[in-house]
């Protein structure tokens, strides 16, 4: 890695800028390869200035990273003590989007601190789940104002913004399964399909790689609110609620800080 960063800097010369550092990486090393180094060392600013504002792909005639994203036009909500835990939501998601019974991949999550609560997971019992105040706790997508944790940080511009309800959507042919946009939800709001840039084998033998997957609205007609027997979830116009849901994961200070820089170079 210490040779990739030297032949880097030998490349760039006086030229450190976002797009020149962009090209001379990935026509150093592949994408597997940068993923693994930058696991590994962290890659300090150029891993910010890469995930952060600006294309990560170097082809011409590619359009650029969608940086400031229109809001979502609904959101998903969930009231707790409505749940009764069959997730059906979660099956009506994977069957509708991925055509499978898969509840790990579904963009709902439904009781993940079924033991300890909705807050803080893993330290101590914060007045949720069913040793707390016996609700099951149910996870949806804030479907973020700008800045986009998620879009921001994906190094191949998978995350983006559909109509006709705006939802945040990954494109499964940019995504790699890389696995960042995971680490950058607040909420553990994305999940993967299979392991990590690898793939796995589904039911009828078929050999399917790995992809990001994230609440897509379904168009503005969510499954998995209708799935629900007993109105625990509903479709409510959008309204930012970021700073009101307490965060479920930390998300690392490396990803932190290429959301962060991708704002104060557009600001």
């Amino acid at each position: 890695m210490a040779d990739i960063l030297s032949r880097v800097s030998e490349e760039l010369g006086e030229d450190a800028s976002t797009g020149k550092i962009a090209e001379v990486i990935h026509k150093l090393v592949t994408r597997r390869q940068f993923m693994r180094g930058a696991g590994a060392v962290g890659l300090g600013a150029t891993t910010f200035c890469l995930f952060g504002c600006g294309s990560s792909s170097t082809a011409e005639n590619v359009a650029p990273r969608q940086v400031f994203v229109a809001n979502a036009l609904g959101m998903i909500v969930a009231e707790p003590s409505r749940c009764g835990g069959c997730r059906r939501c979660e099956l009506a998601c994977t069957e509708f989007n991925d055509g499978i019974a898969q509840p790990s991949a579904a963009r709902i999550k439904v009781g993940r601190n079924y033991n300890l609560g909705s807050i803080e997971a893993g330290q101590g019992f914060k007045g949720a789940g069913i040793w707390g105040n016996f609700r099951t706790p149910q996870d949806t997508c804030r479907q973020c104002a700008h800045p986009v944790p998620c879009q921001l940080v994906c190094p191949h511009d998978a995350i983006e913004v559909i109509a006709p309800v705006n939802a945040r959507v990954v494109n499964v042919d940019k995504c790699v399964g890389c696995g960042i946009c995971t680490q950058a939800c607040p909420w553990g709001m994305t999940s993967l399909n299979g392991p990590v840039l690898g793939s796995y084998t589904d039911l009828n033998g078929q050999v399917i790689k790995t992809k990001a997957t994230k609440c897509t609205l379904c168009g503005g007609n969510p499954e998995c609110v209708a799935a629900c027997p007993t109105g625990a979830i509903k479709y409510v116009p959008w309204a930012d609620k970021t700073k009101e849901v307490p965060a479920r994961i930390v998300v690392p200070a490396h990803i932190q800080s290429a959301v962060a820089d991708s704002c104060a170079k557009c600001h």
